[in-house]
């Protein structure tokens, strides 16, 4: 399979790797125990305005890799509003392109970094609101599965914890 230059760049040198253990929020998708996933974990400033800092963790196929690294450093430093359109278009022409069979490699890393974001708005939002008093709460209220409660969701509807396909396919997993 022929990546390009800017692939190969970010699979044998890929930026922003890691956890953040003092996150704002994370996002995780995919599968770890049988296909690609990503978690990513981000900072955001205290105006609530902008993408301070992120990482990330991956497990996949160079493309998934490549397009992981390539999203953290767009987006790391990003107004939240425009770090929310990134598009998996955006991301394979950042690379120079990537093979066909690998294209939803980078549905990974955008919806992880939309996941991670989303959880960081909610997380304040509880906290402002005063239905959570700390982040540990809000945590242990995700894990709980009542966050979707409160959000009129399905149980399981948040953390939707697919490899993106059926973003690509159009169905529900």
């Amino acid at each position: 399979m022929k990546y390009s230059d800017k692939v190969m760049q970010h699979f044998n040198a890929p930026h922003n790797c890691g956890h953040l253990d003092d996150y704002h929020g994370i996002g995780q998708i995919g599968d770890p125990g049988c296909g690609d996933s990503v978690e990513m974990t981000i900072h955001i400033s205290a105006d609530n305005q902008k993408v301070e800092k992120i990482r990330y963790r991956v497990k996949g196929c160079p493309a998934a890799i490549a397009t992981t690294s390539i999203t953290s450093v767009i987006a790391e430093g990003m107004q939240i509003e425009d770090a929310l359109k990134i598009t998996d278009e955006q991301i394979v022409e950042a690379l120079d392109g990537l093979p066909e069979s690998k294209i939803h490699c980078s549905l990974l890393a955008v919806r992880a970094l939309q996941l991670a974001i989303q959880d960081a708005i909610l997380k304040r939002l509880f906290r402002k609101a005063g239905l959570v008093s700390s982040d540990t709460e809000f945590e242990q209220l995700k894990k709980d599965g009542r966050l979707s409660e409160y959000l009129g969701l399905q149980t399981g509807e948040i953390g939707h914890n697919c490899d993106g396909s059926c973003e690509v396919s159009g169905t529900k997993c």
